[in-house]
């Protein structure tokens, strides 16, 4: 069984695996016509991740969920994969730059663009509204 991911083809989160999977000389593929809000709620998906979140990797010995945990899965296919470093020190910086990528970074951008592009009230424009009430 070939690894499948299954994300939208624009997925960000999915991108992390497709990265990993490029430089490990693994090949995922990505399945076929992935709709957000309708691929991930269907029973099958749902059997790989019952909250219904992407992405999640279908893999000979199960799925995987969560992006980090794909990517880190897919470089460790490889048994002398160089992106985990060769020493116990650099292993951790590498770790230490993920979790600040995805808990300082992909945590706080949300916050700044969704109010830009329309889809909620930004948090200083409701302060200010409810400031002046």
């Amino acid at each position: 069984m070939a690894l499948v991911l299954h994300a939208g083809n624009t997925n960000k989160n999915g991108f992390k695996a497709l990265i990993a999977a490029e430089y490990t000389g693994v090949k995922v593929e990505l399945v076929k016509n992935f709709e957000m809000g309708v691929s991930n709620k269907s029973p099958k998906f749902l059997e790989m991740n019952p909250i219904g979140k992407v992405p999640v990797l279908e893999t000979p010995d199960g799925p995987v969920f969560e992006s980090n945990a794909i990517a880190r899965y897919v470089t460790r296919l490889k048994a002398d994969n160089p992106l985990f470093g060769s020493s116990l020190i650099e292993y951790a910086h590498v770790e230490q730059w993920i979790d600040f990528a995805t808990l300082e970074i992909d945590a706080n951008i949300l916050r700044w663009l969704i109010p830009r592009i329309g889809f909620a009230v930004s948090f200083l424009r409701l302060r200010k509204l409810q400031f002046l009430h």
